[in-house]
């Protein structure tokens, strides 16, 4: 079973980087809602100019892909998805989740179709090809 896992430690990298990045958002968005007076397990005023509103629906976005992310790449292990794609695929994810998290807390480009959109589209298909990988193998 081991020898099986081995060839896919960077795609299993890859998902506890992420982890731990959706880790560090947490501690992050709950120091800025408290610098903010703002009271733990409240949701900012939805409005893309304040920061700790991005943080939190950047860090919420993680929450949600996470699972995703997480079934799939084991989907992928289980069904035997070619390795190397599979590691592709999971740190392109990874890359992808980082500059997505960068581009919402700095704000950049515009609120809907632009660069956020762009590299959430991405990521998001990285684990949408992964899906589709583990069922054609399981087929």
């Amino acid at each position: 079973m081991l020898d099986l896992i081995t060839g896919y430690s960077p795609a299993l990298i890859a998902l506890l980087l992420f982890v731990l990045i959706v880790l560090l958002q947490s501690a992050l968005v709950g120091a800025a809602k408290a610098q903010s007076g703002l009271v733990p397990g409240c949701t900012p005023e939805a409005d893309y100019d304040n920061r700790v509103y991005r943080l939190n629906r950047s860090h919420q976005n993680a929450v949600e892909i996470m699972p995703a992310a997480a079934i799939a790449l084991f989907a992928c292990i289980l069904t035997g998805v070619s390795v190397w794609w599979v590691n592709l695929l999971m740190v392109l994810f990874l890359v992808l989740r980082v500059l997505y998290a960068l581009v919402y807390a700095q704000n950049i480009g515009k609120a809907t179709q632009g660069a956020r959109t762009f590299v959430y589209v991405s990521g998001w298909a990285t684990i949408v090809a992964l899906c589709v990988m583990a069922i054609w193998a399981a087929l």
